[in-house]
């Protein structure tokens, strides 16, 4: 992915031109080794049945030393990362719809446009982007379909890796603001019935945002960098802070950042649940 240096940090662009260009590039490629420029494989309608196959039995392979189980084995990751499990869109110029590797319609023939950048059988999201052709907005995977936005943004970006976030640019503003996925009703049973809601984690306020991490020792943590008139803010899934800053620092160990503003030397401190204190 492109990156570039921001206030001595090197980050990622999410809603620039390019950058909105090459955030999903590197969905185009095997998901094997860093920086690989293998392209995905088209699977047939023989591997997506191999592969469903195979994910049924997925764990009674472990163990096993025989060399029919190692083959399978092999195979089937080989189907998990250098195949393309994307959905397609189907229909036609004007309506178009959502189809699955597996044939499975997943949205009807009624949009200008679909978003298409995600992996349908390994990591469904929730809700996806529609056009209408003058707009975009959100709607849910769930039977019946429900649109939970009104057509009302100009762009649409799901957040990369976990799809809980949502950088949407308002047509009125052009500004950008977060939408967040949230469960309020996991306490109800059953689960299933239970449809995930939209929650604005941050008002369209900033011109930009960034993408950078911490590098803490489990694993990278994600976070985000807002932008506006000059001026800079933190954005995690937990909130954002003000967008006054002038530059910040990072400490990975604890997941904290340093916010600093340049006029009056004052620092503000805060932590990765806590970005607005």
């Amino acid at each position: 992915m492109m990156s570039l240096d921001f206030r001595d940090r090197m980050v990622c662009p999410i809603t620039s031109e390019e950058g909105q260009k090459d955030y999903y590039e590197h969905l185009n490629y095997w998901r094997v080794c860093y920086q690989n420029n293998n392209p995905l494989i088209l699977p047939s309608q023989e591997d997506v049945q191999e592969y469903m196959r195979l994910r049924k039995i997925e764990n009674t392979l472990y163990g096993r030393t025989d060399k029919e189980a190692r083959k399978m084995l092999l195979q089937f990751r080989k189907y998990d990362s250098q195949y393309d499990w994307r959905p397609r869109k189907s229909g036609d110029d004007k309506f178009v719809g959502l189809v699955s590797p597996t044939g499975e319609q997943l949205l009807p023939n009624s949009f200008a446009d679909v978003f298409t950048q995600f992996d349908v059988i390994n990591s469904r999201p929730v809700f996806v982007p529609v056009s209408n052709g003058e707009a975009w907005a959100l709607v849910s995977l769930s039977n019946p379909h429900i649109l939970m936005t009104r057509f009302q943004y100009n762009a649409i970006i799901p957040e990369r890796w976990e799809r809980r976030l949502f950088f949407v640019q308002y047509k009125k503003t052009m500004k950008w603001g977060v939408l967040s996925v949230a469960y309020p009703f996991l306490h109800v049973k059953p689960y299933k019935d239970c449809l995930p809601l939209l929650e604005t984690l941050m008002p369209p306020i900033a011109d930009e945002i960034y993408e950078d991490e911490l590098t803490t020792e489990d694993h990278p943590t994600t976070f985000f960098v807002t932008q506006k008139d000059g001026k800079i803010g933190i954005l995690t899934p937990s909130g954002y802070s003000h967008i006054i800053y002038d530059s910040y620092e990072a400490d990975s160990a604890k997941c904290t950042f340093r916010l600093i503003r340049n006029d009056r030397k004052r620092a503000c401190r805060a932590d990765y649940w806590h970005p607005n204190r």
